[in-house]
């Protein structure tokens, strides 16, 4: 974000309980911020701190152009008016809402820009057909609904109001005919798929030579969905699923929405575990190059008697 030539940005505002943490870098080339406060918000106690090192900026502009926030409230959640002042050694001063920080943040992720990416690149398919595999629109989002041109099938294991084609993703092959489709897509399904290197395989199945697929999934989250939560996946992850053995080039790959990871109980060996992060999303684009070589024969109705379980709840909204 910038302001009468001002740059700052946030890397963090998380909400822990009653306490929230703001953090991330200031800069101006002839100018040094002084001092940071939390505005139109109730606190019981507030740290701050200016001038620390900042590692995403330390190259760019320098050391020192970091700063940090946390304060106690005296109730849980974050206020709509809650904002950050920041007041610089020249008396420049700005408040800005914290929401608008945060929406600032999350518009420089990698992940909505390469969903864009992959829907101009299918609508740009004469008669492109799409399958969405666990699409239901759950959380009243229909994903089918962004692209322009082509034609989007809606695979669920549960029906829904845009489900297209109820039916398990370790069964594509069974459900479409070879090569009818020239992209898949998926989004927060694949933690849920018992065995995804069967889904790997089925996809490469159902794809034309040269189709694309895009998946969204997670490699930090919290347990959901249970007990049909199997799964989390790291940028690097992707090479077992896509690979030449199963017929496939990845083009691209990320990581996005950073987590704190902290044990429930102290423990010595976990003091600093808050330095290390997650991060909620994890992607893949990859490219059919053949045929998948491999096979894998059991269904997940051969293991569990279990069903991937219904419903709209939001397991991170506050519940009464």
């Amino acid at each position: 974000m910038q302001i009468d030539g001002y740059e700052f940005m946030v890397d963090t505002v998380a909400k822990f309980f009653n306490t929230v943490r703001v953090s991330g870098w200031f800069h101006h080339p002839n100018d040094r911020l002084r001092s940071v406060a939390v505005a139109n918000e109730e606190t019981v106690g507030c740290v701050t701190e200016t001038g620390i090192d900042h590692g995403g900026v330390i190259a760019a502009y320098g050391p020192g152009k970091g700063f940090s926030i946390q304060y106690l409230q005296p109730r849980e959640g974050l206020s709509d008016n809650a904002a950050v002042t920041f007041t610089t050694e020249s008396g420049w001063s700005a408040t800005i809402p914290l929401l608008q920080l945060c929406a600032d943040r999350l518009s420089h992720y990698p992940g909505g820009a390469m969903m864009r990416r992959f829907i101009d690149t299918v609508d740009a398919m004469p008669g492109a057909r799409v399958l969405d595999i666990g699409g239901r629109n759950r959380s009243r989002i229909d994903r089918s609904q962004e692209f322009r041109s082509a034609e989007t099938t809606v695979l669920d294991i549960l029906d829904g109001d845009n489900v297209d084609v109820v039916g398990d993703a370790h069964e594509l092959g069974r459900l479409f005919p070879p090569g009818h489709f020239d992209a898949v897509y998926s989004v927060s399904v694949f933690e849920h798929l018992m065995m995804p290197w069967s889904v790997a395989a089925q996809m490469n199945q159902v794809l034309k030579p040269g189709g694309i697929a895009l998946i969204f999934t997670h490699q930090t989250l919290g347990m959901h969905d249970i007990p049909w939560d199997f799964w989390r996946f790291s940028d690097t992850a992707w090479d077992a699923l896509f690979n030449p053995r199963t017929g496939f080039e990845i083009v691209e790959r990320m990581l996005e929405s950073e987590q704190f990871i902290i044990p429930f109980i102290y423990r010595p060996i976990k003091a600093y575990a808050e330095r290390a992060a997650g991060y909620e999303g994890s992607a893949v684009l990859v490219r059919k190059t053949g045929p998948c070589q491999l096979a894998w024969n059991v269904k997940p109705a051969d293991l569990t008697a279990t069903m991937y379980p219904g419903g709209t709840e939001n397991p991170y909204e506050k519940k009464g």
